[in-house]
């Protein structure tokens, strides 16, 4: 295979954004690679517009949800209208989402919304909440792992979708914080028991209010004394966030996945080491790991080159951006992803979309 100027730039493109659009194939011969990448990475700096589907009929109030006082006073007729307004609603906010990803100038960042939507998997009914959290994935897409992840854990789609509204004092529930180590940090394998146990009780008391803001009842939280990852305090959410990112295995889980997605299915554990030391360090700059990866020679090796199997969702944005037509009803493209295997908002699990040949 001959590495030619314009196979460099459809290699970045694909993997970095979702694909060449027409108009701008002819220039994929001359231009240098890096520069290509400095301009995705310059479009793409600018802070997202928030896509708002909820009406403001409907902003504030509680969608699918069964366990407000505000939702005891509306009849079963009543309950079953918003929850098909929801529905709707979301179907919405994936057509506008998804035309994003086809039109935006931000084409980096909406592919690295993309990966971050399916790292934190989240699945409810709930249109206002699945709102605000990819309103808060594409803000902090490309700031720091940090930030991203204590912004997501404090969202109310995934406090809901992971029971922590029920995880109260001398009832402590292990669902969210399971997750947050097994799924979001660490990886299955690199913690105990005890440390879901410990870890639960410290996200005690973490909560939402109905209009999705997040709300910490201290009454509801266990302030005794817990010991987690071998470290012991009185411990609330935060600290246990902290002591997560403390830990290089969060680095090397992160980077793992991310080297998966963005460059080949296949690890490559030394070049994946030398990413993480480079992550943990830059105090998980988002970017500055991104930019390791797509200036890197690498990256454009041969074996790194048309391996990618594309998911259900990047290959349809890459299409609509490649040949340009009007479509007679946009909603064609729910059925398009339901017929493929990849419908955003609905992960098939908590742990997403697996993604190359094993799609569910």
């Amino acid at each position: 295979m001959v590495i030619t100027p314009r196979l460099k730039n459809q290699h970045l493109l694909w993997r970095a954004a979702f694909g060449p659009m027409a108009e701008n194939a002819a220039s994929l011969d001359t231009m240098p690679h890096r520069k290509l990448w400095a301009q995705l990475l310059d479009t793409s700096s600018i802070s997202p517009q928030k896509i708002d589907v909820a009406s403001n009929l409907y902003d504030g109030m509680i969608k699918g949800a069964q366990d407000f006082d505000g939702m005891k006073d509306l009849t079963k007729e009543q309950k079953q209208a918003i929850r098909h307004q929801s529905e709707e609603d979301l179907k919405n906010l994936n057509l506008k989402w998804l035309s994003e990803m086809i039109n935006s100038e931000q084409q980096f960042r909406e592919k690295m919304s993309l990966f971050w939507h399916g790292h934190f998997a989240c699945r409810i009914i709930n249109i206002y909440f699945q709102q605000q959290l990819l309103d808060i994935i594409r803000a902090n897409a490309l700031t720091d792992f940090g930030s991203l992840l204590r912004n997501v854990s404090k969202s109310a789609a995934m406090l809901q979708f992971l029971n922590n509204q029920q995880n109260k004092k001398q009832h402590p529930n292990e669902n969210f914080a399971r997750e947050v180590m097994e799924l979001f940090t660490m990886g299955r394998g690199n913690y105990t028991e005890d440390d879901v146990k410990e870890a639960a009780r410290s996200f005690t008391g973490w909560g939402f209010d109905p209009q999705g803001g997040f709300v910490f009842r201290d009454k509801q939280h266990d302030d005794g004394t817990k010991t987690f990852l071998g470290k012991s305090g009185n411990f609330n959410g935060d600290d246990i966030i902290d002591i997560l990112l403390e830990q290089q295995q969060t680095a090397n889980f992160i980077t793992k996945k991310i080297y998966r997605f963005f460059v080949n299915d296949e690890p490559d554990n030394e070049r994946i080491n030398e990413l993480a030391q480079k992550f943990y360090h830059s105090n998980y700059d988002i970017t500055k790991l991104m930019e390791a990866i797509f200036t890197s020679d690498w990256f454009y090796d041969e074996k790194n080159i048309g391996t990618q199997i594309k998911s259900p969702v990047v290959f349809l944005a890459g299409l609509r951006r490649f040949m340009p037509l009007q479509l007679n009803d946009d909603a064609a493209q729910l059925l398009v992803q339901r017929l493929l295997g990849q419908v955003l908002f609905y992960p098939p699990n908590v742990a997403g979309w697996p993604g190359g040949k094993k799609l569910d």
